[in-house]
């Protein structure tokens, strides 16, 4: 285990305190954006209704925030924007692409049921990687959306690989197979795993992959005959989510990774006890050198029986036992978390107010992100968490606090 430098910054806003979570967290080389929306700190939302102006002040947010912890917008290598209706992407996007036009990050884009305000609109992550401007290598692949929102099928900084949410869309921008969610997971892997090949990777050097499905839950089961197909003994740490849309109506799935190369022969998979998550081809969680990431965790038990039914306080606290549990085998604990993120089915009662109950993160106070799903894969459950961390990182932490001024403020 080495020491990475981290620091955390808190933008001000109350909800970074009762959540225990930063605006902004450095670890290493890497600055990972929180969730982040255009509320501002007195709770307002900045362009009500207009969700470009709502992508502008997320930005302008950002490039404070990861600024204060020595990160750019030009060194973004992936995106996450998370809009409250599909007819939002295509404005969303563009609002993106004129704030990192020089970065073009890996990007992924869903939309969620909703998010903490009903006036909000979208809500973006963002991770750079010091130096990724001028030394990543982006892959293209040719579809014409990569060029119109300004961002790459994938980038290579370092041994790293982010790969964008990936699709069964054709180089023509027609949807392949629309509505076969089978071919169209098939078709999603086979896009990633070209772009790992561009960049000098194999699918054994997956090390995380998340993916959003569209339609009934009863469908994962087609979706996990495929994904186990492609991937053959390759375990990842996954997380799978019920969404409302993506991009096109056609679409049934997308599909983001990142892989580390050479990680086939370094890579440590962790398991539960009796191994359930095998033969769902995932593990619980994969560790490359001193990072970690886990997998969506929820309130299963370990024969993958539902537990605390209804309460999703409940649940959400068996769920960080579960991550806590994880670390442990990798050597970490929940204090060396840097991300966390928060997935709650839209028919779920949150019965439990922020800084209630245990303070699981009060510590570590990483990146975070929560919203409002569709379904999970169990309709027993109501809430999945899934986190990433590094060894060691929990110690020495460095706390930037907030100017006097909100960033938001400063927009003309």
């Amino acid at each position: 285990m080495t020491t990475q430098r981290r620091i955390n910054v808190t933008s001000g806003r109350a909800l970074e305190t009762q959540a225990h979570y930063s605006r902004a967290v450095r670890v290493g080389d890497t600055v990972l954006q929180a969730g982040t929306t255009a509320l501002d700190r007195q709770g307002r939302v900045r362009g009500e209704g207009d969700v470009a102006r709502q992508v502008d002040t997320i930005m302008a947010i950002a490039e404070w925030s990861m600024g204060k912890a020595g990160g750019r917008l030009a060194d973004v290598v992936r995106s996450r924007l998370y809009v409250t209706d599909v007819a939002l992407a295509d404005p969303a996007a563009r609002a993106v692409a004129r704030h990192l036009r020089d970065a073009r990050p890996a990007a992924t884009l869903v939309q969620v049921s909703r998010l903490v305000d009903p006036a909000l609109l979208v809500e973006i992550e963002l991770d750079a990687v010091d130096g990724a401007r001028d030394g990543a290598r982006r892959i293209a692949s040719g579809r014409p959306l990569e060029d119109l929102y300004a961002y790459s099928r994938a980038v290579r900084v370092g041994d790293r690989i982010f790969v964008s949410g990936s699709t069964a869309l054709n180089a023509r921008g027609e949807v392949e197979a629309p509505g076969d969610l089978y071919r169209q997971t098939r078709a999603a892997l086979d896009t990633i795993f070209r772009a790992l090949g561009e960049a000098g990777a194999t699918p054994a050097d997956v090390v995380y992959t998340k993916t959003f499905l569209t339609g009934p839950p009863s469908d994962a089961a087609v979706h996990t005959r495929a994904w186990l197909e492609a991937l053959g003994d390759v375990r990842p740490a996954s997380t799978l989510l019920f969404v409302p849309g993506l991009v096109h109506p056609a679409m049934r799935v997308e599909i983001e990774a990142e892989a580390v190369a050479g990680a086939a022969t370094s890579r440590g998979d962790i398991y539960t006890q009796q191994q359930r998550e095998k033969p769902r081809g995932y593990a619980r969680a994969v560790a490359v050198g001193d990072w970690i990431w886990v997998s969506g965790c929820t309130a299963l038990d370990a024969s993958g029986q539902p537990r605390a039914a209804g309460d999703w306080a409940a649940q959400s606290d068996l769920a960080v036992e579960t991550i806590r549990w994880t670390l442990e085998q990798a050597g970490a604990t929940l204090d060396d978390v840097v991300r966390r993120r928060t997935f709650t089915v839209d028919a779920a009662e949150v019965n439990r107010p922020y800084g209630q109950g245990p303070a699981w993160f009060a510590g570590s106070r990483p990146a975070a992100l929560g919203c409002r799903i569709a379904a999970l894969a169990r309709p027993e459950l109501l809430v999945e968490i899934e986190v990433a961390a590094v060894k060691g990182a929990g110690a020495g932490i460095e706390r930037i606090g907030p100017d006097e001024l909100d960033p938001v403020d400063r927009m003309r």
